[in-house]
Order: C-alpha cells, then sequence, then structure tokens
C-alpha cells in the first residue's frame, strides 16, 4: 500500500518591496553661479585667502555676496545722489543728474575693492589674535609634556583659555579625534594658519614627531624664539612713536588749529560772501578734522603688535 507523503507547505512569505534607487539630481549650474565661478577664476588666490581668513565660503559663493553687496550698496548711494541733486537742483551744473551715473559705478568699484581686501584684512587679524597667546598655549603644552602627558592630551588641554589660538588646536584634536594621523592634521590646520608664529610651533612639533626627538624640547626651544621676536617687534614700536607723535602733533593740532584761525581772519574780512562760505567751509573743516584725528588713532592702534609679555 502506497503512502503518499505530502510535501511540506511553506509559509507564504510577506511581500518586501525592493529598496528605491534614489536618483541624485545634478542641478545644472545658474547663470549667477557660473557667473560666480568666473569672477573667482580671475582671482585664483582667493581660495587659499579664504581658508587664512577662516571665512567657509567657497570662491564663486564669495565673489556672489560680494558682487551683490556691492551692487546694491552703489544702488542705494546713487538713488541719496539723486536726491541730494534735486534737493540742491539750484547749485548743481548744468548737465543734471550726470553726478548720479558718475558716482554709482565708482562707489561700486570701491565697495567690490573692499570685499576682495576683507579676508586680507580679516586674516591679518586673526594672525594677530594667534600671536597674542601662543606664547602661553606652547608653555602650557611643554609644561604638560615634561609632566608625562601624552602630546594628545596636551593639545586636548588647550583647546579652552586661549582664545583664537585654542580655536586652531581644537581643529586639530578634531581631525585626530576622526581618526586622521597627527602629523598630518597638525600640517593641514598649520598651513592654513595666517601665523607665522603658529605655523613655526606647530611644524616644528610635527618635524620632533618625525624624527622622534622629544617634542618638549624642540617646541621650548621655538617658544623661545618667538617671544624674544615678540620683544622686538614691542621695542621697534616704541621707537616709532616719536615721529609718529610728531607728525600727529604737526598735522592733527597745529597745522589745523592756524588754517582755522587764518581763514576765520580771511573770511570776515570778506563781509557777506565770506560769512556764507564760512557757514559752508567750517563744518567741512571740522569734519576733515575728525577725520584726520581718527586716521592717526587707527594708525598708532592697528601698528601695536598685539603681543603680551
Amino acid at each position: 500500500m502506497m503512502v503518499k507523503i505530502k510535501k511540506e507547505e511553506k509559509a507564504p512569505q510577506p511581500l518586501v518591496a525592493k529598496p528605491m534607487r534614489k536618483k541624485v539630481l545634478v542641478r545644472a549650474p545658474g547663470a549667477l553661479e557660473k557667473f560666480g565661478y568666473w569672477l573667482a577664476s580671475k582671482f585664483p588666490t582667493l581660495e587659499h585667502k579664504l581658508l587664512l581668513a577662516d571665512i567657509r565660503k567657497e570662491p564663486h559663493e564669495y565673489m556672489i555676496s560680494a558682487f551683490m553687496l556691492s551692487l546694491l550698496s552703489s544702488v542705494l548711494f546713487g538713488v541719496l545722489v539723486f536726491f541730494f541733486v534735486l534737493a540742491f537742483n539750484h547749485m548743481m551744473f548744468k548737465p543734471k543728474y550726470l553726478l548720479t551715473f558718475l558716482t554709482t559705478p565708482v562707489v561700486f568699484f570701491l565697495f567690490f575693492g573692499m570685499w576682495l581686501a576683507y579676508p586680507d584684512v580679516r586674516a591679518k587679524k586673526r594672525a594677530r589674535d594667534i600671536d597674542k597667546d601662543i606664547v602661553f598655549a606652547g608653555r602650557h603644552i611643554v609644561i604638560a609634556l615634561k609632566s608625562g602627558v601624552p602630546l594628545f592630551d596636551a593639545l586636548v588641554g588647550v583647546t579652552q583659555d586661549y582664545g583664537q589660538v585654542s580655536e586652531e588646536f581644537r581643529k586639530i584634536v578634531e581631525k585626530v579625534s576622526l581618526g586622521e594621523p597627527m602629523t598630518q592634521a597638525m600640517r593641514e590646520v598649520a598651513n592654513n594658519n595666517p601665523s607665522k608664529a603658529f605655523r613655526r610651533v606647530v611644524l616644528q612639533m610635527v618635524n620632533a614627531l618625525v624624527s622622534g626627538s622629544d617634542v618638549a624640547d624642540a617646541l621650548d626651544a621655538i617658544l623661545d624664539q618667538v617671544a624674544q621676536e615678540q620683544l622686538i617687534q614691542m621695542k621697534e614700536y616704541g621707537q616709532k612713536l616719536n615721529p609718529f607723535s610728531m607728525f600727529f602733533m604737526l598735522f592733527g593740532i597745529v597745522f589745523p588749529s592756524l588754517g582755522v584761525v587764518f581763514f576765520t581772519i580771511v573770511l570776515s574780512m570778506a563781509g557777506g560772501v565770506g560769512e556764507s562760505l564760512a557757514g559752508v567751509l567750517l563744518p567741512v573743516v571740522f569734519v576733515t578734522l575728525v577725520g584726520v584725528q581718527f586716521s592717526f588713532m587707527s594708525a598708532m592702534e592697528s601698528s601695536r603688535p598685539k603681543v603680551v609679555l
């Protein structure tokens, strides 16, 4: 007698939807973006300048922002000049509103040049802020290394309380934490840093790591050199103050005072015409004096080495 063996029935498997492949849409650059790429190609060093200034924008994005802000500023200035021409139409020359069309492009190029120079200005400011604390942060690392602390932990210890220097060492710590070799991370941060002192300090540690020498001794030697150079900078600044003060006294106090007295006497002798001219010239002279005073003070402050000894 034949016994039929029933085949085991497989349970019906639930239908599983196959994962759909996401289509990555590559957006073609628009006209404004193409224009930004074209502008950025005219300034090949802009990318490195943005890195030194710690401006986290692509070169074409920065050029688009600079162009649009310059255009907006020039248009606003042109509108102000236009209304000024309307208000004082009787004082203007014959070709009406020509002043508006002449000043607008000039203002545009002035603002555009200012935005092009902004990364350099910001990079110099960053360098001054870093130079102020680099010696103290380096001494902290030396003390930690001589106490037996590993180099990575010593770098972590200076990621706070040292201003802009802490920000730079924090970049190194973040790169190393993400798996990047320490020497490579230190080189990358040093190459994108505007401070010569910081680059020398970090690259000295890199050379000591590569050669296998004592990092603390190498770092201590380079810090002594940096501190000595900062002391020389302060002495040079002190020597510059004497002639600078003399020029300030002449062009900021003596000549303006004598000039105002002289013009006041001359205009008082001119009668009614002199009074009308005095009402226009005296405010201009006052604004000019304020500008001269501010320029001298700004120059003195900007030339001062921002170091603490």
